[in-house]
């Protein structure tokens, strides 16, 4: 095999393997956008550990998210969806999402108002607030 041809089948394979990247991650953008919809900002601005608030339902839960979804833990329920948790009341529910900022012992162990009063003694910061209109 002459050395042009050699390196014309490289360049061929490196362009074959960036074009089934681009796509994988194109289809990987979909799934996210056609799970979560108008909740997609949500996605992508919460990490693991952020405590989300549904102000509709005066629920909160704590966010745990892996490469393709995103799961809310309650005192009620140990996961469930974050499409489930936001339209729980109405899809025009208003959504917060908070960071801790240090370690908070016992989330899952607090009630509503234990989380009103870290929000008013800034122990967490607002991240995100979501309203669909």
């Amino acid at each position: 095999m002459s050395k042009a041809l050699k390196y014309g089948l490289l360049i061929f394979g490196v362009v074959i393997i960036a074009v089934i990247g681009i796509v994988g991650y194109g289809l990987s953008l979909m799934e996210i956008e056609d799970q979560y919809g108008d909740y997609q900002n949500i996605y992508y601005k919460s990490k693991d550990s952020d405590i989300i608030v549904n102000g509709e339902t005066s629920e909160f839960g704590i966010i745990g998210k892996n490469w393709k979804r995103l799961n809310v833990w309650t005192k009620e329920k140990d996961s469930t969806d974050l499409y489930t948790f936001v339209s729980k009341a109405s899809y025009y529910s208003n959504i917060k999402i908070y960071r801790p900022k240090t370690e908070i012992e016992s989330i899952k162990q607090m009630d509503f108002s234990d989380i009103q009063k870290l929000i008013s003694e800034n122990k967490i910061e607002l991240i995100l607030e979501h309203q669909n209109e």
